[in-house]
């Protein structure tokens, strides 16, 4: 739909805690909202008309003198994937329970995903107590803390307010205010922000809102789009109905965008910094079930949500926390991303918990699930991240391990060119590049080592960390564009010297030499000869030692200047079969120089 980009003098707003709103359908979730802000956070006319929440709404007020965000979510079951799109990037949550009606199937699924999402900071609005008496507030308070004791919201308060007389909502105001002096939004990390909503603006173009969650943007700077791995560039901002020229982490954006069309970019998509996101089709998470449920149901149909994406999925148990899902498309995640699992049949939250992989390589052991499980919980930063993932997949790109943590470098592994490896992961390849090497001198004793490139191939690895595992080894040297044993010697043995020597003096008659693939030595002896120096190749079937190529440079300054192939040929007693390629050769090395059909020697 296409919607009007007001148009105010540019500003700069200050940090914004965002507050998201959690409850069962008809608790007064908005009127609540409306009370404190002054704006009514229902935006469309048939939420007006019908007295509920169906899509999210938003509103801000300066409570405490910190400037709140709203972000006013439905509670009506038909509508629980709108809620989960917008309590993804909420600061803090505000759970209202209406004091009249007490705790309902909306007000535990909304607290289930609450504590899978880990949302630790947070208030509970005891709402409509101008309907009740006190001891029903009392009893309906009690009620409260005995449902939400084991969960991540345990330790709120609960606070009784009503919207209509306005009764308790300055209480809430300072607990707000006190919260809101404790968040510290991630100004300083990539940008990352889930879109929930686009829309078009005339003459502008595409305009996708959201709650940023991490980094600052501005305008002209440059965003990735997942799913699809677009680019495209901010051409205009606003943040609370004004125009501004940044917006930050903790704070609601509307981005104008150019590259991108409006069927690149939906709710589900995400805009983060260029080279920090990725989208994939399987994920590994670290699960654990819902409270009412002992397991996450082994079969069934699923929905995973994320930020605001929603995807059908399957899962595999692969530990009793690790959780493979195959998803029906793909969506952008990064590991540490929040996820909740809900199944279709029951059409109720079942489990969630956090990525620990993006993309899982092969068939995903138990063991490395629960190593990498544990490694993933207690990483504070997508750097640690990125070792984390290193040491579980043993080497990876730098640019895969930036895009799967939201902008990690490993600390802790080793890095070489655009690779990060384990030690464990050096240590394996490098054993595997020992046998390699102890099999190619089997096969070929009298060459100097298997080929880099063949080696590299073999194991997998970029030349350059072949390179560095070389380097570091105290089992292996890299000699001639090759790799060998520290302890093998390629010297000829006393039998091939003796039919050298022997090739040698036939070879040293004349100038007038066999074919080399007609003289009488091993190939492997001749390909030896050539790399100690003894042979010189002339081209792919011809070859004279080096003391027949020392008399040749000597001999042909006694050519006059300007001879020709013949002479060349007369002066050697040689063929035309060696002449010709051994005058190219000559030519190639500098010490003849052609001008149509005669040579001269560049240096007498």
């Amino acid at each position: 739909m296409t919607e009007k980009w007001p148009q105010p003098s540019l500003q700069r707003s200050p940090d914004v805690p965002i507050v998201g709103t959690a409850g069962h359908v008809d608790h007064g979730k908005s009127s609540l909202v409306q009370a404190l802000t002054g704006r009514d956070p229902d935006r469309w006319a048939e939420e007006k008309a019908r007295g509920l929440t169906i899509d999210l709404g938003f509103a801000w007020a300066e409570i405490g003198g910190i400037e709140f965000g709203f972000v006013d979510v439905p509670g009506h079951e038909r509508f629980i994937k709108n809620m989960l799109a917008g309590v993804v990037s909420v600061d803090c949550a505000l759970l209202v329970v209406a004091a009249d009606s007490g705790w309902m199937p909306q007000t535990e699924e909304h607290v289930r995903v609450l504590d899978l999402l880990n949302a630790t900071t947070g208030v509970i609005a005891l709402t409509r107590t101008d309907l009740v008496d006190a001891d029903t507030i009392e009893l309906a308070t009690l009620e409260i803390i005995e449902e939400v004791a084991g969960t991540s919201l345990a330790d709120w308060k609960v606070l009784p307010v009503s919207a209509l007389t306005g009764e308790g909502l300055d209480d809430l105001r300072a607990a707000l205010g006190e919260i809101g002096k404790s968040i510290d939004p991630d100004t300083k990390g990539p940008f990352r922000m889930w879109v929930d909503r686009t829309f078009v603006i005339h003459g502008s173009g595409v305009v996708a809102t959201g709650t940023i969650q991490r980094g600052t943007i501005a305008i002209d700077d440059s965003v990735q789009v997942q799913p699809g791995n677009l680019t495209a560039r901010v051409r205009g901002l606003h943040h609370h109905d004004a125009a501004t020229t940044a917006v930050h982490a903790g704070q609601r954006a509307a981005i104008n965008l150019t590259g991108v069309g409006i069927d690149d970019i939906e709710r589900g998509s995400l805009l983060s910094s260029p080279g920090t996101s990725l989208s994939t089709k399987q994920l590994l998470i670290d699960t654990r079930a819902a409270r009412g449920f002992d397991e996450i149901p082994p079969r069934g149909g699923f929905h995973l949500h994320t930020g605001t994406a929603d995807r059908t999925a399957t899962v595999r148990r692969v530990t009793d926390t690790a959780t493979m899902m195959a998803l029906d498309a793909a969506v952008p995640a990064a590991i540490g991303d929040r996820v909740i699992i809900r199944e279709s049949g029951r059409q109720a939250v079942v489990g969630g918990g956090s990525v620990i992989d993006t993309n899982p390589q092969g068939r995903v052991l138990k063991d490395s699930a629960e190593t990498l499980a544990d490694a993933m919980a207690t990483a504070s930063s997508p750097s640690q991240m990125a070792d984390a993932l290193v040491i579980s997949r043993g080497s990876e790109k730098l640019d895969t391990l930036a895009a799967s943590t939201g902008g990690g470098r490993p600390e802790s592994a080793t890095i070489v060119g655009a690779t990060a490896f384990s030690e464990a992961f050096a240590a394996t390849t490098t054993s595997a590049a020992v046998v390699q090497a102890e099999q190619y001198h089997t096969d070929h004793p009298r060459r100097p080592g298997i080929p880099n490139a063949e080696l590299a191939s073999k194991l997998g690895v970029d030349r350059v960390v072949l390179d560095h595992l070389v380097a570091v080894s105290t089992e292996l040297s890299g000699v001639e564009g090759s790799v060998q044993h520290a302890s093998f010697s390629h010297a000829l043995s006393e039998a091939d010297e003796t039919s050298w020597q022997s090739a040698k003096t036939e070879l040293e008659a004349s100038f007038d030499v066999p074919r080399s693939s007609q003289i009488p030595l091993d190939p492997e002896v001749l390909h030896a000869l050539i790399r100690r120096g003894d042979i010189v190749r002339i081209d792919d079937d011809l070859v004279y030692t080096s003391s027949q190529i020392a008399e040749i440079l000597t001999r042909v300054a006694e050519l006059s200047d300007g001879f020709t192939v013949s002479e060349f040929k007369d002066h050697f007693l040689m063929a035309r079969r060696q002449s010709v390629p051994l005058l190219e050769w000559l030519d190639k090395t500098g010490v003849t120089l052609r001008r149509g059909d005669g040579r001269t020697v560049r240096a007498r």
